[in-house]
């Protein structure tokens, strides 16, 4: 077991083996992604543990049914559910095709070089605030999810920012790169991860994950 494999393996909610149970105690890394997973999947209960009103079901079951005159919406309902459902399947198809090259190096980091950055320790948040502010400034990047870790880490031939961010649905790795503009959005598919790569004011960032929704929508959400 090594830490790609105990990443990769937890994040899919599975729970520990015993195999990742001997190698957490003696990885400090891994040790740390564990205890935040853990916090992550103890927040997202509470914030589902929301009291149902009571006859909300059978208001909901009326709704439904409805009387004959609410047929014409019903079948209009039916029909957007339908559009959205094949606006879903357009863009997992979108993903197929040529692998982006800067995005391919963002999957290389996460899966080869992500457990050391952590390893290493975050960067001062001032100093983070100041390197950002021209390209993804901190602010913003919050109103999308919860940075836990943010440290300068060598990325091709240059420096870029490595993000561990929190959002409702899973945990993205963000790799903000203020010295390499992107001309045209790229993406890669490898080792089962997702890579967006979009433009931030004068450069570009990464966004890696193991969801294409969840990397489109945080892509989405930060080229916005």
């Amino acid at each position: 077991m090594n830490c790609l494999d105990y990443r990769r393996v937890l994040l899919t909610g599975s729970g520990e083996s015993g195999e990742m149970l001997r190698h957490r105690p003696g990885c400090v890394a891994c040790s740390e992604l564990q205890r935040e997973h853990l916090a992550f999947e103890a927040d997202l209960r509470r914030a589902l543990e929301v009291p149902v009103a009571d006859g909300l079901s059978e208001r909901l079951a009326a709704a439904v049914r409805g009387p004959a005159t609410a047929r014409p919406d019903r079948r209009r309902f039916l029909a957007a559910a339908a559009v959205a459902a094949g606006a879903i399947g357009i863009g997992l198809y979108a993903w197929r095709g040529r692998d982006d090259p800067m995005a391919m190096a963002c999957i290389d980091f996460v899966m080869k070089d992500e457990a050391k950055s952590i390893m290493m320790g975050a960067m001062p948040r001032a100093e983070a605030e100041r390197m950002l502010a021209d390209t993804l400034p901190l602010a913003r990047i919050e109103r999308v999810g919860r940075i836990m870790h943010i440290a300068p880490c060598p990325l091709g031939e240059g420096t870029a920012y490595h993000v561990i961010l929190m959002v409702p649905q899973d945990k993205v790795t963000l790799l903000v790169m203020p010295d390499t503009p992107m001309a045209r959005p790229g993406r890669a598919v490898q080792h089962g991860m997702y890579a967006s790569v979009v433009a931030a004011g004068r450069g570009s960032v990464g966004v890696v994950g193991a969801s294409a929704a969840v990397v489109d929508s945080v892509a989405g959400a930060l080229r916005a």
